[in-house]
């Protein structure tokens, strides 16, 4: 079973989605150092931004595996996993392809 595409999907080049990624990045960075209880308001904020990106990262043709991946080492404020999205030998792979 083969699922028909309505519209075609944005492709994101390498340069772009290296800022997605420090986006979602700087977003966590956030959710972590604010506190809960005080600034819940500005964490669903945040919370909902981090979904856009999603959203746009899914649509660009991401796997879903890669973006949880990325995601739990995000969580985490350390890489969990060789090989993620965000793994520094596959951004300089991004940054400077060869």
């Amino acid at each position: 079973m083969e699922q028909l595409e309505l519209w075609p999907r944005e492709s994101l080049s390498a340069g772009e989605l290296v800022l997605v990624i420090a986006e979602v990045r700087n977003l966590y960075w956030h959710i972590r150092n604010t506190r809960r209880g005080m600034h819940d308001a500005r964490r669903r904020r945040i919370y909902r931004k981090i979904e856009a990106e999603k959203k746009r990262l899914l649509l660009a043709g991401v796997s879903k595996r890669e973006i949880l991946d990325l995601l739990r080492c995000f969580r985490a404020g350390r890489c969990c996993e060789k090989g993620c999205l965000d793994c520094s030998d596959r951004v300089a792979e991004l940054r400077y392809p060869i």
